[in-house]
């Protein structure tokens, strides 16, 4: 019995990826910025729309932990994130020395469960420990019940960060994926929607997140 390896998004090269490679040498913009990666940013702008600002990063890893810091996740904090995902959408949590309270996912979109949710909310709420953040991710580009988990976070006040790594590309409700959270995070690295290898994006509403 053979198994042949199913891939998560393989990277198709277009044929112009030389090119501006060479470009950025001889422009001699070989870190840490360039003239490519702010048209990149506002190309992602202009395509999710939604009057989004958007910040180039080293990885969507990175975007997770800068999202956690601006919304002023501390340490000792509870952050809660989904069980059905990569440990990346966790381990920002524990650099900040925060502490993950996992809830589990829900079987129509392998997303947070938004019943499982407020109930880890409320329990924690009755621990005196409110929850700081919520991540919710759109695993392998498929939305979560997003007006569900909205509903939820806003009714305890918590602020939603949004892991559209898997999701660039993905729309609800005719709006596109990385622009549900208070702050949403995109990336590229080399099993993602469209790669630059490595690398992610922070989008928020308000240019003074960016």
């Amino acid at each position: 019995m053979s198994h042949s390896k199913i891939w998560l998004s393989s990277p198709h090269m277009g044929g112009t990826e030389q090119h501006y490679i060479q470009e950025a040498f001889d422009a001699n913009w070989l870190a840490p910025l360039g003239s490519n990666v702010n048209g990149f940013e506002k190309d992602l702008e202009n395509y999710l729309g939604n009057e989004v600002h958007v910040g180039a990063l080293s990885l969507g890893t990175a975007a997770i932990h800068l999202g956690l810091i601006l919304l002023g996740v501390q340490a000792g904090d509870a952050v809660i994130c989904q069980t059905m995902t990569f440990s990346a959408s966790a381990n920002p949590i524990l650099y900040l020395g925060a502490s993950p309270v996992f809830v589990d996912s829900e079987t129509n979109t392998w997303g947070l469960c938004p019943q499982a949710l407020e109930q880890a909310i409320q329990d924690n709420i009755q621990k005196g420990k409110k929850p700081k953040a919520i991540i919710a991710v759109h695993l392998f580009g498929v939305p979560y019940q997003v007006a569900a988990i909205r509903k939820v976070a806003s009714t305890y006040q918590i602020p939603v960060l949004e892991d559209a790594a898997s999701a660039l590309g993905s729309s609800y409700k005719d709006q596109k994926c990385g622009t549900f959270g208070d702050i949403s995070i995109l990336s590229f690295n080399g099993n993602k929607i469209i790669t630059t290898s490595g690398g992610g994006a922070i989008v928020t509403h308000t240019a003074a997140l960016k």
